[in-house]
């Protein structure tokens, strides 16, 4: 943008930003009709697709608010239909279709031939240190592959159990030395900001054998937040944010908190090179040692994909189920006379425990409209045998899954009961780690923790709710302002 004012040195920048808004306006429009030329041959005789109301800018929007979930629930609801076309064009795909039923979205996940789509998760590589490739925004090809099989070792039962192990004891000392003191004082705590740290701290000592720092816990979580506001939500938008840096502050902001999550990174680079007899398999050693990585910083991109996809997932799932629990008084009391039966090993193993962490990772899934596909050849859905042409960009919410009337009774309300016996449907709707081979490669370490964390926490206390708080997203499903107070349990 610096050249063309130095060319017209009497162009302001309002003037200029104004004139790109024109092009990409009427650079979507033409798109989007050629597409609907094109493509109105093929899908003739098929049956058309429910569509949303609403215009391109309110899409983008709405698709990059703090609310989107519920807005892509409501839309659904107002069509009478889990499956519409959204009228938005997405450069590359013939159309953007929302996939809520159960048996459809999971038959897109595991459809060998579907494949993320760059549109949306190329926008991982803009605050990656290399801005090149990002594990987790990656399309499975080859380069995909070596990276995923080299860090699956560290994802074997024996890791899992040894990292597990540590997070016992990180919660453990933390009932001890935050929690405790607390109770005493009859005061309050942040839920989603502890449980971030606790799982962020234990995540770096057992994948990355990094003993991370409180400073540098506060800086990731602050700057994380502002990195993907302006990144993820704000960039989904107006995906031509990036070429106005200069003259947007929340852009110069955010490009800061972009090196500051960096340097965490390299410092974990530093330390393992300092190891004088590193563990064998963890996620660390399993990167350094993979030979596909060239640099620090592309040694660094990956160390990020994983802390970041290692912690905040978990965290924000133990957080809304604590919040559950905390409405319910009555389900923490029967956990805790479950686990009164049973040694304190198998209080993880509880079926009780099982279901209350199901049904709070169904009612706020952390993964709320993160996931999205590009079919890779023409499919038509089971239900509403709707016609997706090949390319179609498929936008999978969970959250719309998850509180689908048609698959779950009450779906708005909290009942871990409904889990004692589920439907086929039911059993095929749940699947907060996505599915598939890119579904999440950590899958059984999240499960495991999140309910050895839970259950030491309920055993020990009594959690309620001070002030409950919103939900928001930003690249999760986050509990922003959730306060709980603890009260020692009785015996």
């Amino acid at each position: 943008m610096a050249s063309i004012l130095e060319t017209f040195p009497n162009l302001k920048h309002q003037e200029v930003m104004m004139a790109a808004g024109i092009v990409i306006a009427a650079s979507f429009l033409l798109y989007q009709a050629y597409a609907r030329l094109f493509y109105s041959k093929i899908e003739k005789d098929k049956k058309p697709l429910p569509k949303a109301n609403k215009g391109i800018l309110e899409t983008l929007r709405m698709w990059a608010g703090p609310k989107a979930p519920f807005h892509f629930l409501e839309m659904a609801k107002e069509l009478d239909s889990f499956i519409y076309e959204l009228n938005i064009p997405i450069p590359g795909h013939p159309k953007a279709v929302v996939v809520s039923e159960p048996e459809d979205a999971r038959d897109i996940l595991n459809d060998r031939l579907t494949d993320k789509p760059l549109a949306l998760y190329g926008k991982l590589l803009e605050f990656s240190p290399t801005k090149d490739k990002v594990i987790f925004g990656m399309q499975a090809d080859a380069e995909w592959h070596r990276r995923r099989k080299g860090t699956a070792p560290a994802f074997s039962q024996k890791h899992v159990r040894r990292m597990t192990e540590v997070a016992v004891k990180h919660t453990e000392k933390w009932l001890d030395e935050y929690l405790s003191p607390l109770v005493e004082k009859h005061q309050s705590f942040d839920v989603a900001n502890q449980m971030m740290k606790l799982l962020l701290k234990a995540f770096c000592e057992t994948a990355l054998e990094y003993d991370i720092s409180n400073e540098d816990i506060d800086t990731f979580i602050i700057e994380w937040d502002l990195i993907t506001r302006e990144y993820i939500l704000k960039s989904t938008a107006n995906p031509f944010r990036k070429y106005f840096t200069a003259i947007l502050p929340e852009r110069r902001r955010a490009k800061q908190a972009t090196h500051a999550v960096h340097a965490i990174f390299h410092k974990v680079i530093k330390n393992y090179r300092a190891l004088e007899s590193p563990l064998e398999g963890t996620v660390i050693d399993l990167i350094m040692k993979n030979p596909t990585f060239k640099t620090d910083d592309e040694l660094a991109s990956e160390i990020f994909a994983y802390i970041v996809a290692g912690h905040d997932t978990t965290a924000m799932s133990i957080t809304w189920t604590l919040l559950e629990l905390g409405k319910h008084p009555e389900e923490q009391r029967s956990l805790r006379e479950a686990f009164s039966k049973v040694e304190s090993e198998e209080w993880s193993n509880s079926e009780l425990l099982k279901n209350v962490v199901r049904e709070g990772m169904r009612l706020h899934p952390v993964a709320a409209i993160t996931v999205s596909r590009t079919i890779g050849r023409d499919m038509t859905t089971k239900k509403g045998n709707y016609f997706l042409p090949k390319g179609t960009f498929v936008l999978l919410p969970f959250y719309n899954i998850f509180h689908n009337d048609g698959v779950f009774e009450d779906a708005e309300t909290f009942r871990p009961s409904r889990w004692e016996n589920p439907t086929e449907l039911m059993k095929a709707a749940f699947m907060p780690f996505a599915a598939g081979k890119q579904g999440c490669i950590g899958r059984m370490l999240a499960h495991i923790v999140l309910h050895t964390v839970l259950a030491r926490l309920i055993q020990k206390y009594d959690f309620s709710v001070e002030e409950e708080g919103y939900a928001e997203f930003n690249l999760i499903l986050n509990s922003v302002g959730l306060r709980m107070k603890a009260t020692r349990a009785r015996e």
